[in-house]
């Protein structure tokens, strides 16, 4: 019997992290914003076109950003981006003696 895949998943931290290095932010604080659209309207719960619709709500994540927080302030997922993507140190340049 195969294994089993485990699925692929981030905690909202670790997906912060990702953002972070994936604009190539290296300073400050960030946090992990979701946006949500919701709808609202009659549902045929069982299916059935014919059957009495029943009020209710859809819920659908829209967007997915960072939110720069103020320093100072505490978030339980807060990121510092310095820490998570430090700025990488510039290359030195190689030295060309001068001939005489």
């Amino acid at each position: 019997m195969p294994p089993i895949e485990q699925p692929l998943s981030l905690d909202l931290k670790s997906l912060t992290e990702v953002l972070i290095r994936h604009f190539d932010i290296h300073e400050g604080t960030y946090q992990l914003n979701l946006g949500f659209r919701i709808g609202v309207g009659g549902f045929a719960m069982d299916g059935d076109p014919e059957g009495n619709p029943l009020p209710g709500a859809m819920v659908g994540v829209e967007s997915v950003s960072l939110a720069r927080i103020s320093e100072g302030m505490s978030a339980p997922n807060a990121v510092d981006a310095a820490l998570v993507n430090p700025p990488s140190k510039p290359k030195a340049k190689a030295r060309v003696k001068k001939v005489n």
